[in-house]
């Protein structure tokens, strides 16, 4: 993959839109194959992580086709054995995994190649994500697991029993195991403490429409299995953490942009739209639209723990760094769920960024990685030569490289192309001085 050179500072103007959600967009790829049907998807964003689903599914036999450029036909009416997932689709996203509750409990079994030099889910390198916890987790929900040797692991179906299950965390990762799980059991299975994020929302209600049965209270989820769904057209929901992409580069920039693909409700935009209104953002934020005309010097500095919704989200906490070095006064920072999303602060600080890590209490360091960080603004930032470590800190580099003065090169950018689309474009149709090398 190129690296991309930016030449700052830049200032943007005019219109973009957000593209659709890449953490529903990848579960939703997977659905098709519960049963043996078509599926066209709508509002599917073309990025790394989306492309490299689409092929796990040609390796089972699903057909599929792109009709314009973000609605994705598939067929399943040609999936009839499971095929083994390789290594390489395996680690390429953390989300890959979500395949196996569907194929080992259609088909009995499914077999996974795993690297044993590795330890984790793949994707993002952002805290403890290993794929052998995966493992546990699924035995609750009556999928059992082997070694066949050590590079094989077969996961087999072993009940078909209902279940009860209450998450010891409000996880993504083990609300859409619990999910894709109890689809195939005989029966009602109640999930409960599962994730509120809209994305986990917006996979509930394809499952719906396309014919599951499924009830969903503010505290328990309840599926009445085994589900018979049916091809349908669905039309995925919009990136909230691509929306909040936009809005930091404006800002950070100084610039009037106007955002739209905005839902408000769907994307749970709630908890944004009270922190930026303490920021005297100024957002003009609409049901469909965001109108921003930022004045920088009238922001005010954020104090904030980030976490999973209802909090301000993980993602956005990466994202917004680059402005909290560009207003006025001390912002601190406290990240409460991955245990190595600050890696960005080194990354700036090649840019000139001066900044603290700090140690908080309530959320310890694993592994010496600094999870809370005080940053005074405004700061100048200049060019330097980065490294995309991984997908939302690639994004936050390429808006420090916007504000910048003089040439930001980024490396590792496969990263940034595994969650945005065509973001290079997007900035250049906005007035911005990118491009790959």
């Amino acid at each position: 993959m190129k690296n991309i050179l930016i030449k700052g500072p830049s200032k943007l103007s005019g219109k973009v839109k957000a593209q659709g959600a890449k953490n529903s967009a990848m579960k939703h790829i997977f659905i098709p194959l519960i049963t043996n049907d078509t599926f066209v998807l709508e509002n599917i964003p073309r990025i790394g992580s989306t492309e490299k689903h689409t092929d796990i599914l040609k390796m089972q036999g699903a057909k599929l086709e792109w009709s314009g450029r973000n609605t994705l036909i598939i067929n399943t009416k040609n999936v009839i054995k499971p095929q083994t997932v390789p290594k390489e689709l395996l680690y390429f996203t953390s989300d890959a995994n979500k395949v196996i509750p569907i194929l080992a409990s259609k088909f009995g079994k499914c077999l996974v190649e795993i690297d044993p030099e590795r330890s984790d889910r793949g994707g993002d390198q952002i805290g403890s994500r290993r794929f052998n916890e995966i493992i546990p987790t699924l035995k609750e929900f009556g999928i059992g697991a082997k070694y066949k040797n050590s590079r094989l692991i077969e996961f087999y179906l072993n009940s078909k029993r209902p279940f009860k299950y209450k998450s010891p965390v409000s996880s993504f990762t083990i609300s859409v195991l619990a999910l894709f799980s109890a689809l195939f059991k005989k029966g009602k299975s109640q999930i409960s403490n599962f994730t509120l994020i809209p994305e986990f929302d917006d996979i509930v209600e394809f499952l719906i429409a396309a014919g599951a049965k499924i009830t969903k209270a503010e505290k328990l989820l309840q599926v009445f299995g085994p589900v018979q769904i049916k091809g349908i057209t669905y039309k995925n929901m919009y990136d909230p953490h691509d929306l909040v992409t936009w809005i930091s580069a404006a800002l950070t920039t100084n610039s009037k942009l106007t955002i739209e693909g905005i839902e408000y409700e769907k994307m749970k935009l709630q908890t944004l739209e009270r922190t930026f209104d303490k920021m005297n953002i100024g957002m003009d934020l609409h049901k469909f639209t965001a109108r921003l005309n930022p004045q920088l010097t009238s922001i005010k500095p954020l104090n904030i723990y980030a976490g999973q919704y209802p909090l301000f989200t993980s993602e956005w906490q990466v994202l917004i760094s680059p402005l909290l070095t560009q207003i006025q006064g001390k912002s601190e920072v406290i990240e409460t769920i991955f245990a190595n999303r600050m890696q960005h602060w080194n990354e700036m600080a090649k840019m000139g960024v001066k900044f603290e890590f700090f140690k908080d209490p309530k959320y310890p360091e694993v592994d010496d990685n600094p999870r809370a960080v005080k940053v005074t603004g405004p700061q100048k930032l200049y060019g330097a030569k980065v490294d995309a470590r991984d997908v939302r800190t690639g994004a936050a580099l390429v808006i420090a490289g916007l504000a910048a003065k003089g040439k930001t090169e980024i490396t590792n950018t496969e990263h940034i192309e595994r969650g945005y689309e065509n973001l290079v474009e997007r900035l250049k149709s906005l007035g911005a001085n990118i491009n790959y090398l």
